[in-house]
C-alpha cells in the first residue's frame, strides 16, 4: 500500500502539531521530576527545622522502680522462669547421668 500525494500533504500539514505534542510529553516527564524533586527537599527542610512530640513511652520487661527492684511484671516472669526450672527438673531425675561426664577439663591438650 502506498502513499497518496493527497496523504503526503495532510501529514504535512499536522507535522509541527505532532513535533509540538511530543515536545510537551518529554517536557512533562522532566517537569514532573522537578516537582517531585522540589517537594522532597521542602519536607526534608521541614523535617530538619521541627521537633516532633515523642510518643508515650510504655514500661519494657527490663524496668525497674524507684528503689531499683524489679517491677511486678519482671517478678512475676521470674516466678514463671522458676517454675518451669523447677518442674524441669522432675524430668531430669528420670534421666541417668554420668558423674564424671562433663566435669573434667583437660588443659594439655
Amino acid at each position: 500500500m502506498a502513499i497518496q500525494p493527497i496523504d503526503l500533504q495532510t501529514l504535512f500539514v499536522r507535522l509541527s502539531q505532532v513535533g509540538r505534542e511530543q515536545s510537551a510529553l518529554k517536557q512533562a516527564i522532566a517537569q514532573n521530576q522537578a516537582v517531585t524533586g522540589n517537594e522532597i527537599a521542602q519536607q526534608s527542610r521541614d523535617a530538619g527545622n521541627t521537633v516532633r512530640q515523642a510518643d508515650e513511652v510504655s514500661e519494657g520487661p527490663e524496668t525497674v522502680d524507684e528503689e531499683g527492684n524489679p517491677t511486678q511484671q519482671q517478678a512475676s516472669d521470674q516466678r514463671e522462669d522458676r517454675e518451669e526450672t523447677e518442674s524441669g527438673d522432675a524430668h531430669d531425675e528420670d534421666v541417668f547421668r554420668d558423674p564424671d561426664l562433663g566435669q573434667n577439663i583437660d588443659l594439655t591438650g
